[in-house]
């Protein structure tokens, strides 16, 4: 009678923790959804963008929906001693998902799906309930993760990236050497791989655990946040402050009167933002890079409670 007590009671566990998972992947996503969907982000990726992009990230991120869950878990088992960190099979973390989302969408932007997967395994690692509030110990997950893999793993997971057709980002890594073995096998990791691919794909420097921007961002969101009361307003703003670091003087008047109206409050403000998004893109300003920040650090901001 006892035995059978025992196994309900961690029957009973086991699914509040895998539905705590979900919760957690679930408002990752859902963040991200928000972040892409932002209208307007001149010059960036929103529902109204040119081209493929929007779809093809958006069905980036809905199809990892399973493989974040199980990232969340993996966390959490390593946390709660289940696991040893270095148990954690690499290969699988970061391969997996990239191979789903390519059966799923045909193509595969792993800007977005790896800091997401890497950031849902630090959270269940940590245990936090806020990544500001507890931020030592949500970095120190994340530091754990990003600097314990083994060069076999990275090497799995280069390859793979032209097997899911990103012979861009598969050459981008040749040039800085991370291809050769021999230099694989002294001490590159996760964190030297995100490095150099976030030099050209900013989305990757979310969980670089050295340029810290993922704390620096989230917490500006949150300031703006408290103003803004909405999600996608803030990411707006927060899209433009990045944004307009980048734009010549001839255009710097604009982009102030966009941010003086308050950019999407009002049917006059939206006007104004339409207008930078058809001058900017004139001018083939594009600046997807900083969206895939913005997308992401949305992504957080959902599990700080923005809505």
């Amino acid at each position: 009678m006892r035995i059978v007590r025992y196994i309900l009671v961690l029957s009973t566990v086991f699914k509040w923790m895998t539905k705590m998972s979900l919760n957690i992947a679930k408002t990752l996503i859902h963040g991200a959804v928000v972040g892409l969907n932002a209208y307007i982000k001149p010059g960036g990726i929103h529902r109204y963008s040119p081209g493929t992009l929007f779809d093809e990230v958006l069905c980036n991120i809905i199809s990892i929906t399973n493989n974040l869950v199980d990232a969340v878990e993996l966390g959490n088992k390593v946390r709660r001693g289940e696991l040893a960190a270095s148990g954690i099979r690499y290969r699988m973390l970061l391969v997996d998902p990239l191979k789903e989302v390519f059966r799923s969408c045909n193509i595969v932007h792993p800007q977005f799906v790896i800091p997401l997967i890497i950031g849902g395994v630090a959270l269940g690692i940590s245990g936090v309930e806020s990544i500001l509030e507890e931020s030592s110990k949500f970095k120190k997950a994340l530091e754990l993760i990003m600097l314990s893999s083994a060069w076999s793993d990275i090497k799995h997971f280069i390859d793979a990236l032209r097997t899911i057709g990103r012979h861009d980002m598969y050459d981008h890594l040749k040039e800085s050497s991370y291809v050769d073995i021999a230099i694989l096998k002294t001490s590159v990791n996760l964190n030297d791989l995100c490095r150099a691919l976030g030099s050209r794909w900013r989305g990757f420097l979310i969980i670089e655990i050295h340029e810290g921007i993922l704390f620096t961002y989230l917490k500006k969101l949150q300031e703006i946040y408290k103003s803004e009361r909405s999600l996608s307003h803030s990411v707006i703003r927060l899209y433009m402050e990045l944004v307009k670091l980048h734009i010549p003087p001839t255009l710097a008047e604009r982009v102030r009167s966009a941010e003086l109206c308050g950019y999407m409050k009002t049917q006059e403000c939206a006007k104004v933002m339409y207008e930078l998004e058809l001058i900017f893109r004139k001018n083939k300003m594009i600046f997807n890079d900083i969206s895939e920040v913005a997308i992401l650090i949305a992504a957080f901001g959902s599990f700080e409670g923005l809505k």
